[in-house]
């Protein structure tokens, strides 16, 4: 069951994203709008959720074209 984003629901990665060990805050908010904070940073970084969807999206799509590709070229250059 889901529900609508009335409030600000935040939650904290379980691992570190970068060389600084610095861990990221996830920031659901209302108006469907997803933000991006560094711990212990106060500078917050925001996009539609509708936008991020797309990209990651895109990006699937554009890995799972690569990998058929390559195995097309190997397959062909080993026949």
């Amino acid at each position: 069951m889901t529900t609508d984003i009335n409030k600000v629901y935040k939650r904290r990665t379980k691992k570190p994203w970068n060389y600084q060990g610095r861990r990221l805050t996830v920031l659901l908010l209302p108006g469907d709008v997803i933000g991006f904070r560094e711990e212990r940073r106060r500078k917050v970084f925001t996009a539609p959720i509708s936008w991020v969807y797309s990209k990651v999206v895109a990006q699937t799509v554009a890995y799972e074209r690569a990998e058929r590709k390559k195995k097309r070229k190997l397959k062909k250059m080993g026949a």
